[in-house]
């Protein structure tokens, strides 16, 4: 695509228009302004609460299943894809390898900004092509514009492939080329600066993932008595928060849990399965 059409594209993007004169604003109105105007765009994520329900269900069947969730994105969108992956493992106990965070660029991408990679809709093919996808996954894309090349290319290729594609984009759908069998579009009108995504629209696409990815994880069974039963204790804190979570939930002295889990190699499944069978 040369620069004319990408021209066009942007123009007609809410989130690329001017909606206020930041310049003309005191410090405290700026604040003031970025606080309910993220606000006011998270609620509106409640506009598509049927294609978050489907997701979930998609979510948890594809894990129970064996298959993965890839989630893709260049620049920032990529950057939450990474790290909602990232949580997956230490939260609720899935294998690092079935939840995948991919960005345009690559690692590197993460710590510094490599915005050309995005331009590149082969580049997406291949990320996704290279990970094998098929039917049994999941491919989530992630575009604040619903253009970008390299998501394009990843749900293209995905498709192709018989997986289960989703986009999520604060624009909406009527402004969106890229295909998918569901598009969750959450539209945020103008960014308080002008086309900078990293602000309402991060913000938008963070609260969809974790929306996600814990309903999800609660009908996948990771969620027990309102608690991380699936949570892997990687860390002193985990391991007291774990501790905890046993004594609360079953009335149990900080020896019984410590037994217990100790006696389990700290698997809070396991622990929660043997009380639940005891009581």
């Amino acid at each position: 695509m040369n620069l004319k059409d990408v021209l066009e594209e942007l123009r007609g993007l809410p989130t690329e228009m001017k909606g206020h004169d930041l310049s003309s604003l005191s410090p405290e109105e700026i604040i003031r302004l970025s606080v309910v105007e993220n606000a006011e765009a998270v609620l509106k994520i409640l506009n598509v609460k049927d294609e978050l329900l489907t997701l979930g269900r998609w979510w948890a069947e594809i894990l129970t299943g064996g298959g993965r969730v890839v989630m893709v994105g260049a620049g920032t969108s990529g950057r939450l894809a990474v790290m909602e992956a990232a949580e997956m493992y230490p939260t609720f106990g899935i294998p690092r390898e079935q939840v995948v965070g991919l960005i345009a660029g690559g690692k590197d991408s993460v710590f510094a900004s490599k915005e050309g990679a995005e331009d590149s809709e082969a580049g997406g093919s291949r990320a996704v092509g290279r990970l094998g996808v098929g039917p049994g996954d999941l491919v989530i894309g992630l575009s604040a514009s619903g253009r970008t090349p390299y998501v394009r290319g990843a749900l293209r290729r995905a498709r192709e492939r018989g997986s289960r594609t989703a986009l999520i984009t604060t624009n909406p759908c009527g402004t969106v080329p890229i295909e998918a069998h569901v598009r969750v579009c959450v539209p945020v009108g103008p960014e308080p600066l002008p086309g900078s995504t990293r602000l309402k629209s991060a913000t938008v696409q963070k609260v969809i993932l974790n929306t996600v990815s814990l309903l999800g994880g609660i009908l996948a069974g990771k969620v027990r008595r309102g608690r991380m039963a699936g949570m892997v204790p990687t860390s002193r804190k985990l391991k007291a928060r774990a501790l905890n979570t046993l004594m609360e939930e079953f009335g149990l002295s900080e020896d019984e849990a410590l037994r217990i889990l100790e006696d389990v190699d700290w698997d809070l499944g396991r622990a929660f399965s043997r009380l639940s069978a005891s009581t």
